[in-house]
């Protein structure tokens, strides 16, 4: 990105003795290279610099840094669910798989909690299942640690999850999940309240404004952009889908009463 060019006489707000040596892209006023943040490759004064919505991934991070995502709080309900087990099999004199029951349960309770261990203790208790597996109903049995390993897999990569456990990630990953998550989400309610129109017509009525004015946010100029273009023309397409089903449906009742 070429920056504008400054003035000789132009001077730093913050550093009066110095000559200023670019723009702030935000609200025009000017810094020395001493005091110049670059965020995305743009250059920003401390002051802007420091507003959330112009480091939006950092304001993104900050949000979700040590709060519990839907992960934490399904593996923190499959620990009940263990424990329930582990009871069941006791009465039903079974300790091994009571045992593994009851470590599967500690370790989901840590994972729930928070405690940075618990990350790699899943795939532990993925694989103590699997060795009881065998134990219990032969070498075919590994075959069944395979969708386990899996979902333990995408947990332990997701950026969502791994805000919660304050594990750094990469501002691309940030870029990624701050899309997913916060980018034009009422184009993105459109989308899916549109494809549901076409199971449950009425739905459109919501789905059509709501993909219209996602739409007329599109601006992949701004800061922060604002995307899901596709999202919004596609929720605007199955959303009149849905009217059009609508429309049919009550002629046909009219109809009917004729």
């Amino acid at each position: 990105m070429t920056e504008p060019a400054v003035s000789n006489a132009a001077r730093c707000p913050r550093h009066p003795d110095r000559p200023a040596a670019g723009v702030c892209t935000r609200c025009g006023g000017f810094w020395c290279d001493e005091d110049v943040v670059r965020i995305d490759e743009k250059p920003f004064c401390p002051t802007c610099a420091a507003m959330p919505e112009v480091d939006y991934l950092e304001a993104f991070r900050l949000k979700y840094w040590g709060k519990r995502d839907g992960w934490a709080w399904l593996i923190g309900l499959g620990a009940l669910a263990n424990l329930a087990m582990a009871v069941a099999s006791v009465a039903g004199g079974n300790p091994l798989f009571a045992a593994y029951a009851v470590a599967s349960a500690a370790v989901a309770i840590c994972f729930w909690l928070g405690m940075a261990w618990a990350r790699v203790g899943l795939f532990a208790s993925v694989g103590l299942g699997m060795v009881v597996n065998m134990l219990t109903a032969g070498p075919a049995a590994v075959g069944s640690a395979i969708v386990p390993l899996l979902v333990v897999l995408a947990i332990y990569n997701d950026t969502r999850n791994r805000l919660f456990f304050k594990v750094e990630v990469p501002r691309e990953k940030l870029r990624k999940a701050w899309d997913l998550y916060s980018n034009n989400s009422i184009a993105r309610a459109g989308f899916l309240v549109g494809l549901f129109s076409l199971l449950v017509c009425p739905l459109a009525v919501a789905g059509l404004p709501c993909s219209i004015i996602g739409l007329k946010r599109v601006d992949p100029q701004a800061h922060p952009p604002v995307g899901r273009r596709g999202q919004a023309i596609a929720g605007i397409v199955l959303s009149s889908l849905g009217l059009v089903e609508l429309a049919v449906i009550a002629l046909l009742l009219v109809l009917e009463k004729r």
